[in-house]
């Protein structure tokens, strides 16, 4: 028996009965907009679109006006930082818009992936996207195939003009143009030339810093210090952060001089940065403006920093020290037999809490006795560093060469210790011993013996031995 095959003609097309749907019922419609800089013209440009995507929209009897999403100042190249457009996916999402109307695919996104993605995703829950300039409907069968074309091009187009924007900078920087943004730049203010200009309370601050730093304190201690005086930072505020006083010791721009490209874009779509290691080449503009630091003493901070790098190192600390007026001794004491550093612990008893120091190698694994060196009371340690630095004091008149020698060497940082050992020493008394400023500016450490014998080092580098059985 022969198969018969019968064609049974549709009523309506899917289109004719979308079409049909929506006349029963207005559409509603938003409309997406933005600009990439908030320069004048494109403030221009910003406003002139809100406005007309809302006559458009407003004017057409078959259109419901739900919004206008405008993201003014933002980059295209990634939809993470556009407020407005996350916005209006979510309202899709819920089912409060049909219809999106937007100039271009340029404006709408010009991550090829990020497009088609919310392309596709919206046109499976029914909502299409008009793109004006290429008059593309996306719930048009041929929508997506020439959105992909399209979508690439923009694509591409922001990558030529990413490129173009970044070689432009650097041939500003190797003609020594640049500019900074002086507002959370604490010490510098910017003239009406744009040059960088002192500012005479906040400089006063970067100074203190750079000295109390030289001075034996760590950049936490200092933080706290500033937070207790209710010194005011750039913003006004007294909250200091660490990193923030990490970066100011290393930033060149305090001694008078100014490196470009410290930094780069390593992609231009996710605009992920990365330091400048050496990959693109750096200019340095010296002289560029009035110092705030001296150039020695700035070199003398960064030689300090690079010191406690490698004290870390030898004697396996995390951090150099994590020094206050409680425990000025953390991070100082070193065990003579493995170099590694001591630990304070707290032992009670019944009369009270015993501050006990103890290296860190002893108990390294849990009821397994590592290293065997003697443990001592916190108290033996200030009375060896209050008889080491009287030792200093009694011997002071022919240290005071050493001193001066060290004030003429060509190290800044030695240079530094042999000034300020004169400073500290002269007029000084046996009951300015413990200070804490005079212990942390003078002191680099005490190794521990097993035979008792302990060895205060100074950052002059002299050395004193006591104790013993």
């Amino acid at each position: 028996m022969a198969r018969s095959i019968t064609v049974i003609p549709a009523k309506q097309t899917l289109t004719q009965a979308s079409t049909e749907n929506r006349l029963s019922e207005k559409i509603r419609v938003a409309a997406y907009c933005r600009v990439s800089t908030d320069q004048e013209e494109q403030q221009s440009s910003y406003e002139n679109q809100v406005s007309y995507y809302r006559k458009y929209i407003q004017s057409n009897p078959q259109y419901e006006y739900v919004d206008i999403y405008a993201d003014e100042g933002i980059t295209g190249t990634s939809t993470k930082k556009r407020d407005a457009f996350n916005r209006m996916i979510e309202d899709c999402r819920a089912h409060k818009i049909d219809l999106i109307i937007t100039k271009s695919i340029s404006r709408f996104a010009r991550n090829t992936l990020d497009c088609l993605n919310y392309v596709r995703e919206l046109k499976g829950i029914g909502i299409g996207i008009i793109f004006e300039k290429e008059n593309i409907n996306t719930l048009d069968a041929k929508g997506e195939v020439l959105l992909t074309i399209l979508s690439s091009l923009a694509q591409d187009e922001s990558r030529s003009i990413s490129e173009n924007s970044a070689w432009g900078i650097r041939r500003r920087f190797e003609q020594g143009q640049y500019t900074i943004a002086t507002k959370r730049f604490l010490g510098y203010d910017r003239d009406k030339n744009g040059n960088l200009v002192v500012n005479p309370r906040q400089a006063k601050i970067v100074q203190r810093l750079y000295r109390e730093f030289l001075d034996g304190k760590t950049t936490n201690y200092i933080a706290r210090i500033f937070e207790q005086e209710h010194i005011k930072n750039w913003d006004g505020r007294t909250k200091w952060q660490t990193t923030t006083l990490e970066s100011m010791l290393r930033n060149e721009k305090y001694k008078g001089d100014a490196i470009l490209q410290k930094s780069y874009t390593v992609d231009f779509l996710t605009k992920k940065r990365k330091n400048n290691d050496g990959e693109l080449r750096k200019t340095v503009i010296h002289d560029d403006h009035e110092a705030i630091i001296e150039p020695w003493m700035w070199e003398a901070v960064q030689l300090e920093q690079e010191r406690r790098r490698k004290y870390r190192e030898e004697h396996g600390l995390k951090f150099y020290s994590q020094n206050t007026a409680q425990n000025p001794f953390s991070g100082k004491v070193i065990c003579g037999s493995c170099g590694k550093a001591y630990v304070r612990k707290g032992w009670t008893s019944t009369k009270g809490v015993r501050k006990v120091w103890q290296c860190s190698e002893r108990y390294r694994v849990k009821g397994v006795i590592g290293c065997e060196n003697r443990h001592l009371d916190e108290a033996v340690l200030e009375k060896a560093y209050h008889m080491a630095w009287n030792a200093i004091l009694e011997n002071q008149d022919a240290l005071m060469q050493k001193w001066r020698r060290m004030e003429n060497d060509e190290n800044p940082l030695v240079r530094y210790r042999g000034k300020r050992f004169q400073e500290l020493s002269a007029g000084a008394s046996e009951n300015d011993a413990m200070d804490i400023d005079v212990m942390l500016a003078t002191l680099s450490h005490i190794v521990v013996y097993e035979d008792g014998v302990l060895k205060v080092v100074f950052l002059d580098g002299t050395e004193v031995a006591c104790g013993g059985e």
